[in-house]
């Protein structure tokens, strides 16, 4: 028989800090979405469900990553029916889990707490795989770019609208054999790395590109 999604107020709130790396940077946003809630249905975690026609797990990411790109330390946030032990959980999480998938911590946070995407403000990327000649020339592309007062794009939401993406960049700073890169991030606006890069004359797909970093402006 069919199991009724238990609807019941949450009684706890998880986060999960993880990594995304190697083939695992090839799922996309909804089927990483649907694979978590598999792994925790299967380890028999007492996931809270929302409420209406089609109940779905509380689950909340910080924020979701491009295909392709892996991440050093993602987030997610599960709401629990049931009160439970992290450290026992993350160990019964972590076997259950393909390669590509690691598991850094499991830790509690308080139910009061705003969603993280509220109060996220920046994410870091490290970019490498550049070949000899665009390293040649980087330093001179990061300058003029940075340069720019204003950087026109087509807007992703309205088509034949455009939006400023310079305002959206904090930081590029050429390392040796790439780029670290800070970025807007959350509800106040959100740079798409593959643009920042391709603004550079770079091209994303041949790259490796890895989010090692999500910054708060506040407790989150």
């Amino acid at each position: 028989p069919l199991l009724t999604p238990d609807t019941s107020p949450p009684a706890q709130r998880l986060r999960l800090r993880y990594a995304k790396k190697d083939h695992a940077r090839f799922v996309g946003h909804l089927d990483e979405a649907r694979f978590w809630e598999r792994v925790f249905r299967r380890v028999d975690l007492p996931l809270a469900y929302s409420h209406g026609f089609n109940p779905q797990p509380r689950l909340q990411f910080a924020a979701a990553l491009p295909v392709g790109v892996c991440g050093e330390q993602e987030l997610l946030d599960l709401w629990l029916t049931t009160r439970v032990e992290p450290d026992l959980w993350r160990a019964r999480i972590g076997q259950n889990l393909p390669a590509g998938f690691t598991i850094h911590a499991l830790e509690e946070a308080a139910l009061t707490l705003p969603a993280m995407q509220a109060s996220l403000r920046q994410a870091e990327y490290q970019v490498a795989g550049l070949d000899p000649a665009e390293l040649e020339t980087l330093s001179q592309r990061v300058a003029a770019l940075l340069a720019q007062s204003a950087l026109p794009r087509p807007h992703h939401k309205h088509p034949g609208q455009t939006y400023d993406l310079r305002p959206l960049i904090h930081e590029i700073t050429p390392v040796e054999g790439g780029l670290r890169l800070r970025l807007a991030a959350g509800a106040g606006g959100n740079a798409r790395i593959t643009e920042v890069l391709a603004a550079l004359g770079l091209a994303p797909a041949h790259l490796h590109i890895c989010r090692t970093a999500l910054i708060f402006d506040e407790a989150k």
